[in-house]
């Protein structure tokens, strides 16, 4: 939603929301580069224009970013996490111009939580940039379970942490979640987790099988065109680590310049 497409109300209650975490933003370039209009707009509508919920969940996620640090993860620190290609943005946008954050279970390289979480958000943080310069600030998670088994399944303890972060932290950025071909065993995982998921984010989770109808609605999504041929499209891509790690410093040294040209300014 663009600024000229706000109400009055709900424009007086965006520029409350910045003024509740201006000291913040004055000391911090990183967080004045992360809280734009459109992410206080973000905040607020995942509470309903609710401006004393919205105000009470960017505080927590202001004193997360300060702690946690995510915009200061590198590829460096996360690259042991990626050889594999378990997790990675897509080279094109589904048709709804959101960028796609591409999972596979079945390449899973690691049992250190931690990290995979701080590997997620760095995917996340990516793909949360990717999609505001498109205009539509969400993104689509394509998780292809084809493989997925007990050895390579998330523990759950990840599976919620990942879930709090999408919810407490990245509000209003997923726009679509296809769990592609999940088998039975996922059912469990599934069965642990849902209970916690929001109503709205719950709304926005398909799970597809890989029969006609399936691979109708993967290319009304993606285009064949830009779909890999594994998950039913035409597309040759195949994941190559030394490529992408150079695209990600390439991400990563745009970030910094952000940075440094919002503390100079």
């Amino acid at each position: 939603m663009a600024a000229s497409e706000l109400s009055a109300d709900q424009q007086k209650k965006v520029d409350s929301l910045r003024e509740a975490v201006a000291d913040k933003l004055q000391a911090s370039a990183e967080l004045r580069v992360w809280c734009t209009n459109s992410c206080l707009q973000r905040y607020l509508r995942a509470r309903e224009w609710d401006l004393t919920k919205a105000t009470k969940q960017l505080h927590k996620s202001t004193e997360w970013r300060e702690s946690y640090r995510p915009d200061s993860i590198r590829w460096e620190d996360i690259q042991e996490e990626a050889k594999t290609g378990k997790t990675y943005l897509g080279q094109h946008r589904d048709l709804d111009g959101r960028p796609v954050i591409i999972m596979r279970p079945r390449n899973e390289n690691s049992k250190n939580v931690d990290r995979q979480l701080k590997f997620l958000v760095y995917n996340l943080e990516l793909a949360s940039r990717r999609a505001d310069e498109a205009g539509e600030g969400k993104m689509t998670w394509l998780i292809d379970f084809e493989g997925y088994s007990y050895r390579n399944a998330p523990p759950i303890k990840l599976s919620l942490h990942a879930l709090h972060l999408l919810q407490s932290h990245y509000p209003e950025r997923l726009g679509l979640a296809l769990c592609y071909h999940p088998p039975m065993l996922f059912s469990l995982t599934w069965k642990a987790t849902s209970p916690f998921i929001d109503p709205v984010t719950y709304r926005k989770i398909h799970f597809v099988d890989k029969d006609d109808k399936g691979r109708t609605f993967m290319s009304e999504m993606f285009g064949d065109q830009h779909l890999e041929a594994c998950l039913g499209g035409t597309n040759a891509f195949v994941f190559d680590y030394e490529s992408h790690g150079h695209q990600m410093r390439e991400e990563d040294a745009k970030l910094q310049r952000s940075i440094k040209e919002a503390a100079e300014s």
